[in-house]
């Protein structure tokens, strides 16, 4: 699995291959090549034909807080402080801000219910996806069985060096994991694909049902930004799903 580029005009985005068998579901991935960061939702209305004012997005704070959109409302939830968003409403989308950590799309197939996640290395640590699918079983009848997962372009293992403070986080939660960290060179990187790759197979989605994007932020400055690399920037990619009307 990777990505799929796609154009409209001269902006560049990202689909995840695998998770393009619906067309009742649009989802993509921004980068860094004709996108207006300070008109970036005008660019994404475009592309996606979902009206700016159905795009919705909240304040990511690395936690594991989700917000159910039952209703459409004229209700500011880009100050609700929360890392995903669940809707089954059809016409409208919803977005989250990425510079390096994991975006987790999620598509029940039957009973159209869409969700959109971000998970940096706190919010993998404590489950999102677990909460993430949590919610769709529990407000909206989801069966594991009929959610599909994509894991959208991060940091890669080739590249996310962490502190020993954060890997004994990671070996104490996952103890029987030993892969989703690397040492080499007296340095320790974390597999956040991975990580979240355990966490959704142990929340019950099928393998063959989660499809990885395999693009690391950070060794692909030429097309999206990276945190890390770019030492701190204040740019980021959206992650955005939608259902059809």
């Amino acid at each position: 699995m990777g990505i799929i580029k796609k154009n409209y005009k001269d902006i560049l985005y990202f689909e995840i291959e695998g998770f393009t068998f619906d067309e009742n579901m649009k989802h993509l991935f921004t980068t860094r090549l004709g996108w207006k960061q300070n008109n970036i939702f005008d660019d994404l209305s475009q592309v996606i034909s979902v009206p700016k004012e159905k795009i919705y997005s909240t304040r990511q704070v690395h936690g594991t807080d989700v917000i159910i959109i039952k209703e459409q409302c004229n209700s500011d939830v880009k100050k609700v402080e929360v890392d995903g968003l669940i809707t089954n409403i059809k016409g409208i989308a919803l977005s989250t801000y990425h510079a390096d950590c994991v975006p987790i799309y999620f598509y029940d197939k039957v009973n159209k219910v869409i969700g959109m996640a971000h998970a940096g290395w706190k919010g993998t640590l404590n489950n999102i996806a677990q909460v993430m699918v949590n919610y769709m079983v529990k407000d909206f009848s989801s069966r594991l069985k009929d959610i599909h997962v994509a894991l959208g372009p991060s940091i890669g293992v080739c590249c996310y060096e962490i502190g020993e403070e954060v890997a004994i986080l990671f070996k104490e939660r996952y103890p029987y994991n030993s892969h989703i960290l690397v040492e080499k060179d007296n340095k320790i990187y974390l597999d956040l694909w991975n990580v979240n790759m355990v966490n959704l197979l142990n929340a019950g989605i099928r393998k063959e049902n989660i499809y990885l994007s395999d693009y690391c932020t950070s060794c692909n400055t030429d097309t999206v930004f990276s945190y890390r690399k770019e030492k701190g920037t204040t740019n980021r990619m959206l992650a955005v799903i939608s259902l059809n009307q």
